[in-house]
């Protein structure tokens, strides 16, 4: 049995880096008594795979886990839910438990958009970075590896970027399916202007993160990244908690 989990990382769990969380989530179904299965061999662990990890210091309230179980037991996904969370730190809280289909590929595989919230200190710093994304028509920013250098043009890879959640909803609207609009509201004050929200292109072969506009773009200030949502799709994207 598969099943996909929803779920966010906030405040301090943020220094937290990837296998560290992984340890954290084998401890806390452990300790759920969620019927996990394993791996065989010598050292059999937990089979469980991230859509995409999240970098040190960020927090998100859209991270995806697949999980393989060999049963339920008496409880329903639901009840699941409470059982994981009230074992957690509060921090660290599932907000969706999906089982999906045996052959589901998973999802790091899937993975083609991600959707962020970038807080700064003040209004004008959001409007800068938003007027330096529309008025430039390419945005090149060098990514260097061990044998070469690549040029991406974040003008292309960020399909959506705006100062206004508002506006930014409903661009996304247009190109993503998204089953549940007000999840986002519950954890972000959608009010604050101090933000810029923008979807990035994601995956194994091409992942854009906010912080490369902001190399880009040169000027020192403070921000605070926040991943919203992962997506699968090329051009209209579907949002992994539809499932």
């Amino acid at each position: 049995m598969k099943a996909r989990l929803r779920f966010v990382k906030l405040g301090e769990m943020q220094y937290i880096g990837h296998l560290d969380l992984m340890r954290y989530f084998q401890k806390l179904f452990r300790r759920s008594g969620l019927d996990m299965s394993y791996s065989k061999g010598f050292n059999p662990h937990q089979i469980m795979s991230f859509a995409s990890p999240l970098g040190v210091g960020l927090t998100s309230i859209g991270e995806y886990l697949d999980i393989s179980l060999e049963s339920l037991g008496e409880y329903t996904v639901n009840e699941w839910i409470d059982i994981i969370n009230a074992h957690s730190n509060g921090l660290v809280l599932v907000t969706e438990f999906i089982i999906i289909p045996e052959d589901t590929k998973p999802s790091m595989s899937l993975l083609s958009a991600a959707s962020y919230r970038i807080s700064f200190d003040d209004k004008k710093s959001a409007e800068d970075v938003e007027e330096f994304f529309d008025r430039s028509e390419t945005i090149i920013y060098i990514k260097e590896t061990k044998k070469s250098k690549i040029e991406i043009d974040l003008k292309k890879e960020i399909p959506v970027l705006s100062a206004d959640y508002g506006v930014f909803e409903n661009t996304l609207s247009k190109i993503c399916i998204i089953n549940n609009r007000d999840y986002e509201k519950k954890y972000i004050d959608t009010e604050n202007k101090n933000c810029i929200y923008m979807l990035c292109k994601a995956g194994s072969v091409l992942n854009i993160k906010p912080e490369m506009l902001f190399d880009v773009y040169g000027k020192t200030m403070e921000y605070q990244i926040m991943r919203l949502d992962m997506f699968s799709g090329e051009n209209n994207y579907v949002s992994m908690s539809v499932g």
